[in-house]
């Protein structure tokens, strides 16, 4: 194989000691095998350096599809290093860390010293000649009552070669009288090279929302109050002298040294520090002063935004501690006095509010410890170095579909940039309404949502909630121009999507479980709904007839995140992609059960067997033809990336065969309705991508060629009936130019129908072409441009008019399809009343009767 660059930059000033380097590489098809064949070296180098290896999905002939390579590297201050990923040519030298079972926990030896983590207890230990360290989170409840911990287990280790280990534990805090408050999962990265620890606290409240009429405010029965969660540090035994930089970032930060130091990170500091978006469930404002405060011994300072670094030190040994993210999570806190640190992650607060997480919510902090010399900066923590591949790295492995790496910078392209360097971009779009604080931050304002707002007014708070894949548009761009900025976006989106935006419950019904919640409702503010849509406090709703409701097919998106995962190596991000499909199963296909059979039959059998009775002529077709079933199948397409060995891939041609036909009537399928049914082109691409996955796999058999036939049935038919959206503006609610964003999915699936159709190849181009011209024509000159919306839109969907693809003949052929004569789409009434019998029997034998009262129960319980 050849040489595979990756580059790093430091741009910071930060001289960069043993800094902690994740990235995910993709490699083409049938190149290695195994990940052992594998080696880091620095450029032009046969010699390995200490690197890790560890499989992230597999092509379909079982070769390495992406690998995430894990390492430590020096880099001093503007200075910049090019290192290889190359099939190993020598050994180096991977000699694991030693794990030792002891009484009452584990041993870890590190160059750092020896770490000890108590058995079944979120705590662990630094031990040398001088003593021991010793670190664990404390949690108190409303009452200010310490709770304590009850694991599931006892700690979890993973060695990942000869760099780290991965220690975790899960469990749940209790309070006094042995009730349970809130869960907990507690991961620590220990570095055998240096010893420095990165922790990362959960806290997570798995009891469902009571959300009565489908509203989903603060203060609901489900949410759990506390009043701090901090990760308390004992140095017991030793004399300290504590030393706070308060941004670690800046060249001129002084040192503080004192016998008792506080810093408390109230706001983030900006200009709208006080805004709306920072209320509790009374409605009262949470933040009380613009940025931190920092007491040093009773002397007092303040500042904006911190970035601190504490550094603690005795006759024999040394501490430091750094808070990534400790400004933008606010509110945060350090505070050391006679022997014990505390960092708090929710800290107890000035005026003795509590803290709310609102039911299925959760929220994963972090914190590093160096035990080394203080020469050993942890500065780099708040400004990570980002690896960058050559954009023809992607594009030689296929590791996004319609990429092109060269492509020439286009007016599209430009649009695009708005997002990195435009006068609202997505940057600039945060300190708007301040979307910062441990609930908010890494989510996107959505400010097309203050398009009809009285221009004297401040813009209303909107959460955007990763509509339309916003984590896949930034995964995409950065691939593609390797500008850390893009990753930027991704890594903190996701982090925000994974624990707030996606409900985290099994105790709710089974519509709503794990699924993700929708963004603000449309062109109303959030109120105290958070990021989950719906508030009491507003009067009314965006859709006429409807003022609630929770996580919905229609707003599912799930390739971001699998990307995400693929590019960084981040577990959570791949169990937020599984954990939505299973969610989209249940949700199209029931999780078992009489009562919900019944209501199956009730919703979608009993309205065709009346058009039948009516001498109608319904379809066959199970699932609609929505963007819900679009993202239920595009669902299923990731997860068999991540699982292929599951029947992820046997249920997405399900789905396809039971939502289309070849021989649809799509003139009866009223597709030029444009608010009802504009969906249908976001099951297309998903439809599209599924047969560039079948290809990959060289399965061209007939469910291939049947998703073919059906593709080129549609395109063929956009070809020839579709105009642009607002063409005829008055059948629109609102005519805005987010419908000529939209149009930019017709122009895209031309480029794609070329290539799966290249009997009209000629005018699909020609089509495409026109649509792509009028979106960038219409869009440059649009005022509305740089909103969220649209930008999500183009950043979805660019790249197929950049890439070209030419099939084999194999991969064009439908010559099953036309041979085993298909029943037409119509629905006779034997079949539909199978189907009915069917649903009873499947309620019949999985019949429980707790089962059905809980179902029932959770329907009910709107109060």
């Amino acid at each position: 194989m050849e040489p595979i660059a990756i580059r790093l930059t430091e741009t910071t000033g930060i001289a960069r000691n043993s800094e902690p380097v994740f990235v995910g590489v993709p490699l083409a098809r049938g190149l290695i095998r195994d990940a052992s064949k594998l080696a880091l070296t620095v450029a032009n180098s046969d010699q390995p350096l200490p690197a890790c290896f560890t499989v992230l999905c597999r092509w379909p002939d079982a070769s390495i599809r992406w690998v995430l390579v894990e390492f430590e590297t020096d880099l001093a201050p503007r200075s910049d290093q090019t290192l290889w990923v190359r099939e190993a040519t020598n050994t180096a030298s991977n000699q694991p860390m030693d794990i030792d079972s002891a009484i009452g926990g584990w041993q870890i030896q590190t160059a750092g010293g020896t770490f000890r983590l108590t058995s079944n207890q979120p705590i662990w230990q630094n031990q040398s000649n001088a003593g021991s360290i010793t670190t664990q989170p404390e949690l108190r409840d409303e009452h200010g009552s310490l709770c304590k911990t009850v694991a599931d287990a006892d700690w979890h280790l993973r060695r990942s070669g000869s760099l780290y280990v991965y220690a975790t534990l899960t469990g749940q805090w209790l309070r006094p009288d042995d009730s349970p408050l809130a869960r907990f999962h507690c991961q620590l990265r220990i570095s055998s090279h240096t010893g420095v620890v990165r922790a990362q606290v959960q806290i997570h409240n798995p009891n469902r929302a009571r959300h009565p009429g489908g509203l989903w405010d603060l203060g609901d029965e489900g949410s759990v109050l506390f009043r701090s969660l901090e990760l308390v540090t004992n140095t017991s035994g030793h004399h300290d002298t504590a030393s706070l930089q308060a941004d670690a970032t800046a060249p001129d930060s002084q040192w503080q040294t004192a016998a008792e130091v506080t810093l408390y990170q109230d706001s983030s500091g900006g200009e709208n520090w006080d805004s709306l978006n920072h209320v509790d469930r009374h409605q009262e404002r949470t933040t009380h002063l613009p940025g931190y405060r920092l007491l040093t011994d009773g002397a007092e300072a303040s500042g904006k935004r911190a970035n601190p670094q504490l550094k603690l030190s005795g006759p024999e040994y040394q501490l430091q501690i750094a808070v990534p993210g400790f400004w933008q999570n606010f509110p945060s806190s350090i505070h050391h006095n006679n022997q014990t640190t505390a960092v708090g992650l929710f800290p107890a607060q000035p005026d003795n509010r509590l803290h709310e997480l609102q039911g299925g919510e959760r929220r994963t902090l972090c914190c590093l410890f160096s035990y080394q010399d203080p020469a050993f900066d942890l500065a780099w923590a708040y400004a990570p170095l980002v690896p960058v591949l050559p954009g023809s790295t992607y594009q030689q492995a296929h590791a996004f579909p319609w990429f092109s790496a060269n492509a020439e910078h286009d007016p599209l392209s430009g649009l695009l940039q708005l997002g990195l360097d435009g006068p609202s971009n997505f940057f600039a779009k945060r300190e708007a309404i301040d979307e910062y604080g441990w609930r908010n931050f890494g989510d996107i304002f959505a400010d097309h949502e203050c398009l009809y707002q009285p221009d004297d007014e401040p813009p209303l708070v909107s959460h955007y909630n990763n509509q339309y894949d916003a984590l896949y548009g930034f995964a995409r761009q950065f691939a593609a121009t390797g500008d850390r900025r893009w990753f930027e976006l991704m890594n903190d989106l996701a982090s925000h999507v994974a624990d707030i935006d996606i409900y985290h419950t099994q105790k709710d019904r089974s519509e709503y479980n794990n699924g993700l919640f929708w963004h603000t409702d449309h062109y109303l503010p959030a109120q105290t709904a958070t990021h989950r849509t719906f508030s009491r406090h507003n009067q009314t709703s965006s859709t006429p007839g409807q003022t609630g409701g929770g996580p919905g097919a229609e707003h599912c998106y799930t390739t971001g995140l699998l990307y995400h995962y693929l590019m960084t190596g981040q577990a959570t991000s791949r169990e937020a992609v599984m954990d939505l499909t299973r969610w989209m199963v249940g949700l199209h296909e029931g999780c078992g059960g009489f009562l919900e059979q019944v209501l199956a039959v009730k919703k979608q059998d009993l309205p065709k067997i009346k058009a039948i009775l009516h001498l109608e002529r319904p379809t066959r077709h199970r699932y609609p033809l929505t963007r819900g079933t679009g993202n239920y199948l595009n669902a299923l397409l990731d997860a068999h990336l991540l699982e292929p060995g599951y029947d992820w891939l046997e249920r997405a041609r399900d789905v396809i065969e039971q939502t289309c036909h070849p021989d649809d009537d799509l003139d009866a399928r009223n597709l030029l309705d444009r608010e009802a049914n504009w969906h249908y082109l976001v099951f297309l691409s998903s439809l599209c991508r599924y047969l560039l996955l079948s290809h990959e796999a060289e399965c061209h058999d007939w469910h291939y060629q049947y998703a073919l036939a059906c593709f080129r049935h549609y395109t063929r038919w956009i070809v020839e009936n579709e105009q642009p959206f607002l063409a005829q503006s008055e059948d629109l609610e609102f005519d805005n130019h987010t419908w000529a964003a939209q149009d930019i999915r017709k122009a895209m699936l031309m480029y794609q129908a070329a290539c799966f159709d290249p009997e009209y190849r000629n005018r699909y181009l020609e089509k495409g072409q026109q649509w792509l011209d009028y979106v960038v024509s219409t869009l440059e000159k649009s005022p509305e441009k740089h909103f969220t919306r649209i930008q999500m839109i183009l950043l979805q969907n660019h790249g197929p008019h950049l890439a070209t693809m030419t099939l084999p003949e194999v991969a064009l052929q439908t010559d099953l399809i036309q041979a085993s004569r298909l029943a037409p789409p119509v629905l006779p009434l034997p079949e539909l009343l199978g189907r009915v019998t069917a649903r009873v029997f499947r309620g019949l034998k999985t019949f429980r009767l707790d089962h059905e009262r809980a179902w029932l129960a959770s329907r009910l319980d709107r109060r």
